[in-house]
């Protein structure tokens, strides 16, 4: 018999990582030590030519959205900005002085906090901290997140003239109810507004952001909040869940946990949300993101070129990938490194000329792989093992325990295992985090600890 979806959920809803790398930070070591940061950066260094990914996280807010999951600094107050630019300055030429030969950057992000939070002169000098060291090539993608919320009329422009071509806009849900309970307070005007001026300004890109699972939240308002947003016509979409984690962010208490919509609901809003994009011509990209047709991330996903990184899928990406000011993520040399994310520790680190470390891994042959492996299911939703013999030499017979794992799935309709490939047919789409679980070979360990988001 077919199992339902309501069977599919309960057998597939439970915590785990979303492996935008892999292995995830709870892997990682604490009190990763000043000299892997340097060995990593020389072997990167080593990469004469190849290009960079850059992300800068700009941690400031005015307010906290009870529903953020981000590491942020709320500050109504814009005195903790001077300090945190002289940072980021130190931080940039720390990592320029041993880059000295990587300085082109191929992909350049800001995210937060609210990157827009900082003024236009700001705005300014932060994107001339970063590119006088590191110098974006003609066709760098420049992207920002933005809030609607706390957005000047002269911003957009500046950014645009700074040659941002890509903007991504947090919308969550547009009903005044659930905009109340997640203390957000947008209005379909602001968004309305705010995406017309990005178009108009010639933003190659637009993305905008929704919520599945936020409190308050009926299959109605939600169907309202699709069909508002579709009216905008973004390049691209994301429907991510409400990952609702009150023991490691303790804002998120004030939720009353009645208003959150029951699991059957939850998966409702996701398949609805599914339905509608693609009855709208979107294609599935990965795991929570649509793009149109038209748009070179279904293009990439299409001919197998998808990349996925700490920054989300991509394009294009570097080799390698800096990460700017607290909490951000670096990926140099096969090593992964994470700065503090409490904002004077990293600020008085890096002004004392140290890098910021709160925890670092260095991935070994094996981590290479597997993620590799992982991240090609889920951008592709397909696995050859001809690739990969060509890319890593081994093939099929070196995953046995973890296709045994997957063939205990076949059943339920989510994938198929053929001799030459995994294919993750459309229904298992929804539940690729789960899907790929078999190829982590650090899940079952940290699992019992660790505060992963819900997979569905």
């Amino acid at each position: 018999m077919t199992p339902s979806l309501l069977d599919l959920v309960q057998r597939y809803d439970r915590p785990g990582p979303r492996y935008t790398g892999y292995p995830m930070p709870p892997a990682w070591q604490e009190h990763f030590p000043q000299e892997g940061a340097v060995e990593a950066l020389a072997r990167a260094n080593a990469k004469t030519g190849e290009a960079l990914s850059l992300y800068t996280h700009i941690p400031f807010c005015k307010r906290r959205c009870s529903y953020c999951g981000c590491n942020v600094t709320v500050s109504p107050q814009y005195t903790p900005v001077e300090g945190y630019l002289r940072a980021l300055e130190a931080e940039v030429e720390l990592w320029a002085r041993h880059l000295p030969n990587r300085r082109e950057a191929i992909q350049l992000h800001w995210g937060g906090g609210t990157p827009t939070y900082l003024s236009v002169p700001d705005l300014r000098r932060t994107f001339q901290i970063i590119t006088d060291r590191f110098p974006l090539r003609p066709d760098t993608e420049v992207a920002i997140e933005v809030d609607p919320t706390f957005l000047a009329p002269d911003q957009l422009p500046a950014l645009r003239e700074l040659g941002f071509n890509r903007v991504s806009f947090g919308v969550q849900d547009l009903d005044d109810h659930v905009q109340e309970l997640i203390t957000r307070g947008q209005t379909w005007d602001q968004t309305l507004a705010t995406v017309k001026q990005a178009r108009e300004l010639g933003f190659a890109g637009i993305n905008l952001d929704l919520v599945y699972g936020l409190p308050g939240q009926t299959r109605e308002t939600f169907r309202r909040t699709l069909e508002s947003t579709l009216e905008l016509a973004p390049n691209r979409m994301a429907i991510y869940g409400f990952a609702y984690l009150p023991k490691m962010l303790p804002h998120q208490r004030s939720i009353p946990t009645a208003t959150l919509p029951s699991p059957d609901l939850r998966l409702e809003l996701l398949l609805m949300a599914t339905e509608i994009l693609e009855s709208h011509g979107y294609v599935a990209v990965g795991m929570d993101h649509f793009a149109r047709p038209d748009d070179d991330l279904a293009k990439a996903v299409k001919d197998g070129r998808i990349i996925r990184n700490f920054m989300g899928y991509a394009v294009q990406a570097g080799s390698d990938a800096l990460g700017f000011g607290p909490s951000a993520i670096s990926d140099v040399g096969d090593t992964y490194i994470q700065n503090d994310k409490i904002l004077v520790r990293w600020e008085r680190a890096v002004l004392e000329g140290r890098f910021a470390i709160h925890k670092g891994h260095a991935r070994t042959r094996d981590d290479q792989m597997r993620r590799w492996i992982i991240h090609r299911l889920m951008g592709t939703f397909r696995l050859d093992w001809a690739e990969v013999q060509a890319t890593w030499g081994v093939g099929r017979d070196h995953f046995a325990d973890a296709l045994a794992e997957l063939a205990e799935e076949v059943p339920y309709g989510v994938l198929e295992l053929r001799e030459d490939a995994i294919l993750i047919t459309d229904l298992g789409k929804r539940f690729v985090r789960n899907l790929v679980f078999p190829f982590d070979a650090y899940l079952k360990r940290l699992a019992p600890s660790t505060a992963f988001s819900r997979t569905v």
